[in-house]
């Protein structure tokens, strides 16, 4: 693999579409490092419910407020995306729920079954390789770890 830029590291606007924007450049970022699409694909996944998190949950849907996003490789095997927000934590408890919850398939007959709430961790822990929460001065971080070749 040819790695014609090793960093990338970008700060945006919290806004409904920020996700979009932020995936197109990681995309980028991906095709001048030879990252396969299918890979990209899970990834923009990620990047989206990450995203998407930050604005509604710790802006609480608030234009304008930061977003950092750092990806780079890790030894030409991992692709590591960071992705910090500088609003409301989330609890520590509340994420390991989350990421060991277990995905329930909607049922068109039990109301209960119907939210979409919490599924976005599920996805991210099935899709990734590694999640990892930190929250220090004030910068929530999440990052994810995604092996650019399976064994």
């Amino acid at each position: 693999m040819t790695n014609t830029q090793q960093l990338f590291k970008q700060n945006y606007q919290s806004s409904n579409d920020v996700a979009r924007v932020i995936a197109e450049d990681i995309n980028a970022f991906a095709l001048e490092n030879d990252i396969e699409e299918t890979i990209m694909g899970q990834v923009e996944l990620c990047i989206a419910e990450l995203v998407n998190n930050a604005y509604e949950h710790a802006y609480e849907l608030v234009d304008g407020c930061p977003i950092e996003v750092i990806c780079y490789l890790k030894d030409d095997a991992e692709l590591v995306i960071e992705i910090s927000d500088f609003g409301q934590a989330m609890d520590r408890n509340a994420f390991k729920a989350a990421v060991n919850a277990e995905f329930v398939v909607p049922d068109p007959d039990d109301e209960a079954t119907w939210t979409t709430s919490g599924r976005g961790f599920i996805i991210i822990v099935q899709l990734t390789d590694c999640l990892i929460y930190t929250c220090e001065d004030n910068k929530n971080t999440f990052e994810f770890h995604k092996k650019l070749w399976t064994q």
